[in-house]
């Protein structure tokens, strides 16, 4: 497992030769993937509702964190308290980032601190995602659907932040305490078929029939603004 990313990965000269120069308001393709960031040092600059967010999901996944901003939500000062982070409740110094894994800006509209945070990363080689500006972004975080033990991701790949948002709301009331439940029960199958059934095949269609005929239906209602736009 690397501490950083190769430093290759982050060669502009190098990026642009392949791909091109970026193209203002260009909506870029991503590969995506899921980020080991297990015990590694991660910054979250800003200290609001999307800060707690990002913060929240590092935590989760095992991220040594440290928050700076020079006001902070109660959530992330709780945190902080309790020893769950480290807090600098400061503005950000380009000092905050020096080992870091990666550096995500959680504050809204300053193009001119992501763009010295990108420079930054390229410079250090860490990651750097922007809330609101992915062309200073090394990566996007998809908007997360948590349900008991469900982790549903939503990406549109950066074309629009506010309908991956708008998405989880919807299934978020899709997948309901109910279906909470169904999952725990899975899980329980899961560990008594473990503990019962030496035969990995009849484990395995088990398994298979305990989840048989689940089936997601629905229908899609456009916004007047799509429906109603000029042919």
């Amino acid at each position: 497992m690397l501490d950083a990313p190769p430093a290759a990965w982050y060669n502009g000269a190098e990026r642009h030769s392949r791909t091109g120069e970026e193209t203002p308001g260009r909506v870029k393709s991503y590969y995506q993937i899921a980020l080991d960031v297990e015990g590694r040092h991660c910054v979250v600059v800003g200290g609001g509702a999307e800060a707690v967010e990002k913060t929240e999901r590092l935590l989760e996944a095992g991220a040594r964190v440290t928050v700076v901003a020079p006001e902070v939500a109660p959530e992330l000062q709780a945190w902080a308290d309790a020893g769950r982070l480290t807090l600098h409740q400061r503005a950000f110094t380009d000092a905050d980032a020096q080992g870091a894994f990666l550096v995500q800006l959680c504050v809204k509209g300053d193009a001119a601190l992501a763009a010295r945070l990108y420079r930054l990363g390229e410079e250090q080689h860490f990651l750097v995602g922007a809330w609101d500006q992915p062309e200073c972004s090394h990566y996007t975080m998809p908007a997360l659907l948590r349900r008991g033990r469900l982790r549903l991701a939503i990406s549109t790949g950066g074309a629009s932040p506010a309908l991956a948002g708008a998405l989880r709301e919807q299934l978020e009331q899709l997948f309901d305490a109910e279906f909470e439940a169904y999952l725990e029960w899975l899980a329980e199958q899961r560990r008594a078929l473990a503990d019962t059934e030496p035969d990995r095949a009849r484990r395995a269609a088990a398994a298979r029939e305990a989840v048989a005929g689940l089936r997601i239906e629905g229908s899609i209602t456009y916004p007047e603004a799509y429906t109603k736009r000029p042919a």
